[in-house]
């Protein structure tokens, strides 16, 4: 009989590595039914091999079949009950299916069994109802993500999740010494050095934010451009009466305020030139309605993990449209808004008002007694007159007590969005409204892309 080398009886298991390698690089390209169909033959010619069949549980519950992604998940948690990438896709799945309780069960498994599971403890705090516990799961998050950065070989990858982890964590001066202790090797990378300006400016740092911010405006290939989704009236209306209503449903009234007051007073929708719904509340002297606890518990509004009750405001991503909420406080006679409670963050200070209805288009909706005066306030006398680049966090005549560096600030973030848009002349009207002179092209042709909310 012929004896079989090692190599010879090695083979088989080089071919199933090779294909499974295949199948991942089919499934993080996004071509799905590919991964699954390699998957799905690499799992009949190998029952029981743990990789393959977390390989093929993950691509069914990216695949939208969580009930069949659920079963592969749980024949690898019993032979291998500890698996912690089994858990959490097990949590996943549970929640997919509507059993939030038994889905954070899982999550907790998950973490108690490897308290390195960064992304159990983020699920933990999506989906938790308990404050506490959301709070304490983002510490973790961000605890587990500061360990793996400091072993050796952690990459850009594992940097950014951190300090994204830190800022969820409302710990911007942690996230700022992490970014700087790495600042050697990603001295040039704008994600890197956009997520640096973000902690500076959490921090109420805003001259070292607009500092650090002013290395966006560097050429770039137009390649390395991502252009932010397009804003689309009707659909963005659509998300306005839904936002609206679950509140409504929570016994809070709301109104339209800022720029969408803006378009549906002057032109009876939103401004084709927005970027976002902005909706008002009058906060009351106890410091409700909790805005974040009625949004949270909404089976189907995700609100960013750096948001907290009490808030003054909250911006989320909902249906592919932004959302800005502004909660209102009475001092003296005027109302304030902003987006924290920082001193000198963007901030605005209106006349008192009240609230009555208004019919635009063929519907009622809330809006702010003496429009025009709150127009007039918010965008200065010639508020009728479109001007697509006209920013109220830069420019508001209702500004108050706001930091000229965080305003600046403002201007570039807003200008770097507008030219990885391909709106050159947006950027360029926006550069001119900083407050603190900027000395680049006012063409905006060679602004890097950057986030446009510091408070997110």
């Amino acid at each position: 009989m012929k004896e079989i080398s090692r190599s010879e009886s090695q083979e088989p298991h080089n071919i199933r590595l090779t294909s499974l390698r295949r199948a991942l690089t089919w499934l993080k390209a996004g071509h799905l039914d590919l991964a699954m169909d390699l998957l799905q033959k690499l799992a009949d010619a190998a029952p029981g091999d743990p990789q393959i069949g977390y390989a093929l549980a993950a691509t069914r519950l990216r695949n939208g079949q969580a009930s069949e992604a659920l079963k592969c998940f749980n024949s690898l948690l019993k032979t291998n009950p500890g698996h912690t990438g089994a858990l959490q896709g097990r949590g996943l799945c549970l929640h997919s299916l509507g059993d939030r309780p038994a889905a954070l069960d899982a999550f907790r498994q998950a973490v108690s069994t490897d308290p390195l599971s960064w992304r159990a403890w983020q699920s933990i705090a999506d989906i938790t109802p308990y404050e506490d516990d959301r709070i304490h799961a983002l510490e973790g998050a961000a605890d587990a993500l500061r360990v793996m950065c400091q072993t050796g070989g952690s990459g850009r990858n594992a940097l950014i999740a951190t300090a994204e982890a830190l800022l969820n964590a409302r710990k911007p001066g942690r996230a700022t010494h992490l970014l700087e202790s790495r600042a050697s090797e990603f001295k040039n990378d704008p994600l890197l050095i956009r997520l640096l300006a973000r902690s500076l400016y959490h921090q109420g740092r805003f001259a070292d934010a607009f500092a650090e911010a002013t290395r966006l405006l560097t050429p770039v290939p137009e390649a390395a451009l991502q252009p932010p989704p397009a804003f689309e009236p009707g659909r963005a209306t659509k998300v306005l009466i839904e936002i609206q209503s679950i509140l409504s449903a929570a016994g809070v009234t709301s109104f339209l305020a800022a720029g969408t007051l803006l378009g549906f007073h002057r032109s009876g929708g939103p401004l084709l030139h927005d970027r976002d719904i902005d909706i008002g509340v009058l906060r009351n002297p106890e410091g409700g309605p909790d805005i974040a606890g009625i949004l949270r518990a909404h089976p189907e509004v995700l609100l960013p993990a750096i948001s907290r009750p009490g808030d003054r405001y909250f911006g989320l991503i909902h249906r592919g449209v932004a959302v800005d909420i502004f909660l209102h406080d009475k001092e003296d006679h005027h109302l304030l808004c902003g987006v924290s409670a920082l001193p000198g963050d963007i901030q605005w200070r209106l006349r008192t008002f009240t609230l009555t209805t208004a019919s635009y288009g063929e519907r009622h909706w809330t809006i702010p007694s003496e429009p025009e005066l709150y127009l007039s306030q918010s965008y200065g006398p010639r508020w009728q007159t479109p001007d697509p680049g006209f920013a109220s966090a830069i420019s508001s005549p209702a500004l108050y007590n706001t930091d000229p560096f965080a305003r600046s600030y403002y201007a570039i973030v807003r200008a770097c969005r507008a030219r990885a848009g391909g709106d050159p002349s947006k950027a360029s009207a926006l550069l001119r409204q900083s407050p603190i002179p900027l000395p680049w092209p006012e063409t905006g042709a060679d602004l890097l892309p950057a986030d446009t909310r510091p408070s997110d």
